[in-house]
């Protein structure tokens, strides 16, 4: 997306209703996000630039942005209260939110969209293609940012999309689907079907753990994509957490389980050539010693040894998904060719099955993490 006028005065009126200090230089568009609209703002004071992140919410699919903003904001001060009470010199290990003079977070412009602006993570970039060591270091990120919360009030986090990973619900909701099959394509799914009914015991797994109090509700990310942590660009180390819309109440090897999905696996989730789509066990690998040895003494021991089931829930959960909305008529997720949710679907059922092949190396790696 090519810069504009119009897009500079609107950025430039969200600066002024934050009270951003400077006028507005120039902007760029930041690509990475498939929900928000996300702007690097430069504001020139004194000679000097600084950067500020502006966003535009997507009120499809967060419908409630006040509560969005209320969990973003909590989160982010509790542990950038924490990191001063420690001493802490380095800020950038969490994000800030900026207010208005009424102490709201939320702009609301002419059109109905809602604008935020937060902190910019200088001198840091993203991991979009990970290596060995930037995925050890981003399971370390992801596990502080776990750590961190480990004592947050969790009742007072609003669920900002209700049932985003009630895996039960997602299966009740595809096998309506099927019965329904709106869009006529049932009958070319059949097989797929199958190997959904055939591996129906995961999607209850954790919740079964849940009610037998084994595993508890954690503060949890829900979209734990490598991308979504900034890495220092000089020491390699994890700094901030971002994208941070999707914090809510949830299971530990929720997180674990969708970093590995989607950082282990060797090709993108809508492959179409299926030999290439596999979980590389040295990144699963990676990414377990960068994550376990600081949530040792936070989580349980149920919890720490079930998190490879967090791979093939997680898995299963996106599999699921994916085909409902092709027997729905491609409703939900963007899609760019035919076929598309059917492709995704046939390649996270890959995934899964190499995934389930390797679970015994898995829960070895684990217990040796563990015990190390």
């Amino acid at each position: 997306m090519q810069p504009t006028q119009d897009m500079f005065r609107t950025l430039t009126e969200i600066a002024n209703a934050f009270g951003i200090p400077g006028e507005a230089h120039s902007y760029k568009c930041l690509k990475g996000g498939n929900i928000n609209d996300t702007y690097d703002l430069e504001m020139r004071e004194n000679g000097k630039t600084k950067s500020y992140i502006v966003q535009r919410i997507n009120a499809n699919v967060f419908k409630n942005p006040d509560e969005v903003m209320e969990n973003f904001d909590s989160v982010t001060r509790h542990i950038y209260n924490k990191l001063r009470r420690r001493g802490e010199k380095d800020l950038r290990k969490t994000l800030k939110v900026y207010h208005r003079s009424d102490g709201s977070s939320l702009y609301t412009d002419n059109d109905g969209n809602y604008w935020r602006v937060i902190s910019c993570v200088y001198d840091a970039t993203s991991l979009d293609e990970p290596t060995l060591k930037t995925i050890k270091n981003a399971g370390l990120g992801f596990a502080l940012f776990q750590k961190e919360l480990d004592d947050y009030p969790i009742d007072t986090l609003h669920e900002t999309i209700p049932d985003f990973h009630n895996t039960p619900k997602r299966l009740a909701d595809f096998w309506l689907a099927v019965e329904k099959d709106e869009a006529g394509r049932k009958s070319s799914v059949i097989k797929e079907i199958e190997w959904v009914k055939s591996k129906e015991k995961y999607s209850s797994f954790f919740y079964d753990l849940f009610s037998k109090g084994k595993i508890k509700l954690r503060v949890t990310h829900n979209d734990t994509k490598c991308n979504n942590i900034m890495i220092d660009l000089k020491t390699g180390e994890p700094l901030a957490v971002i994208d941070l819309d999707t914090v809510m109440p949830g299971f530990a090897a929720y997180d674990f389980g969708d970093a590995i999905r989607s950082a282990a696996a060797t090709a993108p989730e809508d492959e179409v050539n299926l030999d290439n789509m596999r979980m590389d066990f040295g990144m699963f690998e990676a990414f377990s010693e960068g994550y376990i040895p600081p949530l040792q003494n936070i989580l349980t021991e149920d919890e720490l040894k079930t998190l490879p089931y967090g791979a093939i829930v997680m898995t299963y959960e996106l599999a699921v998904r994916f085909l409902t909305d092709y027997l729905n008529g491609d409703t939900y997720f963007k899609t760019y060719r035919d076929y598309h949710n059917l492709d995704r679907t046939r390649a996270q059922i890959k995934l899964f099955e190499s995934i389930e092949s390797q679970l015994d190396n898995m829960l070895q790696t684990v217990e040796r993490i563990i015990n190390e």
